[in-house]
Formats: structure tokens, sequence, C-alpha cells
């Protein structure tokens, strides 16, 4: 699989699908919904009916929104634009496909018109998007970081040839492959680095679309002409994505805090 927008996306959704407080969260405001039927659907709708509709309106929702929003933080790396601005323009572009799809399931549920409701709940799905994006674009740092290598980043590992060893300094992109530096040398991995990126969350962090970097080889960040550069401790230097400074920041300070 190529390492897309898209992929990067799906990568990100990988790794929120893994929290379990996520899904806590997601679980009680989805019950919340249940009991209270917002909309007129308490009225309309039996409990077992109500519980199908609001459980496909809130998965379906959330995860375009979800989808929408990272694939385009994810072109803001070419179009330069900050990360709150590409969750923002992100969260009103998701809000098309989030009203087509809650509308589509108001023509099944309701027999409601489908084009007025798709104009009618377009910019209410907008807002919602917009507001849900730069909350996990605030908070999201927690929830993605990890303190240990899971067994997919073990299976990961295990792909190294023996002779360059399991000491990842960083990875690289290469169109269907991953460059691996390692202490004791360079490795083409097939696969892409939103794969790698998902399987090794806890022994480093993506730093760029096409770079990711061992935690424990992360010295400083700079910053020139807006550009973010990345020094390793092995005095390399690897560049460093707008979208992606907030966590680089906060894994350098976290460094800090543990010496």
């Amino acid at each position: 699989m190529n390492d897309t927008p898209f992929a990067f996306a799906l990568a990100e959704a990988r790794v929120l699908a893994a929290s379990s407080r996520f899904w806590l969260i997601f679980l009680a405001i989805t019950a919340l919904v249940f009991a209270t039927g917002p909309f007129g659907t308490f009225d309309s709708l039996v409990l077992g009916v109500r519980i199908v509709y609001w459980s496909l309106v809130s998965l379906g929702s959330f995860w375009l929104g979800f989808l929408t929003s990272m694939t385009c933080a994810s072109h803001a790396e070419d179009w330069d634009l900050s990360p709150r601005v590409s969750v923002v323009l992100g969260g009103m572009i998701a809000g098309v496909p989030i009203a087509l799809f809650v509308a589509a399931l108001d023509v099944a549920f309701f027999a409601e018109p489908f084009l007025s409701s798709v104009r009618m709940l377009t910019p209410y799905a907008s807002f919602v998007a917009v507001i849900v994006g730069l909350i996990y674009e605030g908070f999201g740092t927690a929830v993605r970081h990890k303190t240990e290598v899971t067994d997919a980043g073990q299976n990961w590992l295990n792909k190294l040839p023996p002779e360059v060893g399991r000491e990842i300094l960083w990875l690289q992109a290469q169109d269907h492959y991953v460059l691996a530096r390692t202490r004791l040398g360079e490795a083409l991995i097939r696969g892409s680095l939103s794969e790698a990126d998902a399987a090794l969350r806890g022994y480093g962090l993506r730093v760029h679309r096409s770079w990711w970097v061992a935690q424990d080889q992360m010295d400083r960040l700079t910053h020139s002409g807006g550009a973010g550069k990345l020094f390793l401790k092995s005095g390399e230097t690897v560049p460093v994505g707008r979208a992606f400074r907030k966590e680089v920041r906060a894994a350098l300070s976290a460094q800090k805090s543990d010496t």
C-alpha cells in the first residue's frame, strides 16, 4: 500500500480504534443519545429501532468525519497550512459526506426527502466535525501515545535483516518500501510508512509524511524559514511537518522531564 494521505488517515484511525479510553467515551455519549432520543426520535422510534438508528449515525458520522479530516490534514503538508487551519478545513469538508450518510439513513428510517435533508444537515455536520477535530487536535497526542512496543511492533522489527540489527534510528517512505536506518546499517522493507508507524507507536513517532524517528534518537527541534528540522543524536537531521510539530515537541518535553 502506498503511503498516501488516506493511508496516513487509516493508520491514525487504527490507533484511535485501539484506544479503550476512546471507546468508553464514545459509548457513554452514544448511550446518552439512546436514552434521550434527540430530534424527536424518542417519540418517533421505539427503543430498539432508536438504538440501531443512533448507533449507525454515531459510528458512520464519526469515522467519515475523522478519515476526511485526517486526510485533509495530511494534504496540508503540501498546502503549507497550519494544523489548526487544516483541521477546520477538513471538518468543513467532512460535513458533506456526513450529511449524505445521515440523509440516507433518514430516508430509510423516516422517509425524509433526501436532498432537502442534505441541505439542512450539511452546516450542522460541518460544525460538529470542526469541533470534534479541534478537540482531537488538542488532546489526540495523549490518546496516540504508547509506552512500549506491541506485538505488532515486534513483528515489524523481525522483518529487518539480522545483519542490521533491531535498533532503528529512523524510517523513510520510498514508494512501496520503507528505508530503515539502524545503528548497523540500512535495509529496504516492503510496505508503507503508515503501517510501520502504526506498529511501532511505542518505539518512535511520525514526524513527517515521509519520515519516522525513534524516540530515543530525538535531540532538538529547530525552525528555519517556516520549515521544521529535527536533529538526531546520531548527528543527522530530518524534516518535521507542520501537522506533526505538536507531537514532536511533546515527545521532546517528555524526554527532558524524564532526565
